[in-house]
């Protein structure tokens, strides 16, 4: 062989070894991108927790229908309705005891129902009873030491009639009163 074709010969092998070599940088980096497209697809474990201090559920025109939330006075679940005000809320203290309250279109809670260590009771109104009842219409209360009983009062509140075991011994009273006050009938 002589120079020239040498020659010729090195340089058709070194271009076919550039090639080579811009093949396997080619070859790595699509290694390396499927390789990525892979991880990436992988799906993550299903999470066992979900925590924050406050959910609010929305409606599809960006409206509050729901909210459970923990706050320094305790934890509550409050329900809206389309206009935005709050028609049923749950909620619980620090302490033991919860109450759940039921409010009309317009905010104002008309019923309630309320655990405390003292007592259990129900307190309907056609007023707002915000807080304890403040103007109950219709009361039905059980304390813890075994007293209890229904009571019903006037748009003053003044109390019209009882019903229930309101002594220490645990007897029986029906009482029913007039717009003064005065007891109209008793038993026993």
């Amino acid at each position: 062989m002589d120079a020239s074709a040498n020659a010729g010969l090195l340089r058709r092998l070194e271009q076919l070894e550039r090639s080579n070599r811009r093949l396997k940088i080619l070859a790595v980096v699509v290694l390396l991108g499927l390789g990525g497209i892979g991880v990436m697809g992988q799906a993550r474990p299903p999470a066992q927790i979900v925590e924050a201090q406050e959910f609010i559920v929305k409606d599809a025109n960006g409206n509050v229908r729901a909210r459970l939330g923990s706050y320094t006075a305790g934890a509550s679940l409050t329900l809206y309705h389309d206009a935005g005000r709050a028609t049923l809320m749950a909620s619980a203290g620090r302490g033991p005891g919860a109450h759940l309250s039921l409010a009309d279109g317009s905010g104002k809670i008309r019923g309630l129902l309320l655990l405390s260590q003292e007592a259990a009771g129900l307190y309907l109104s056609s007023v707002d009873a915000t807080g304890p009842p403040r103007s109950p219409r219709a009361v039905f209360e059980v304390l813890n030491q075994g007293t209890g009983g229904f009571a019903f009062y006037d748009k003053s509140g003044h109390t019209r009639a009882l019903v229930g075991s309101i002594g220490d011994d645990g007897a029986a009273v029906a009482v029913l009163q007039d717009r003064e006050g005065k007891t109209v009938w008793k038993a026993p």
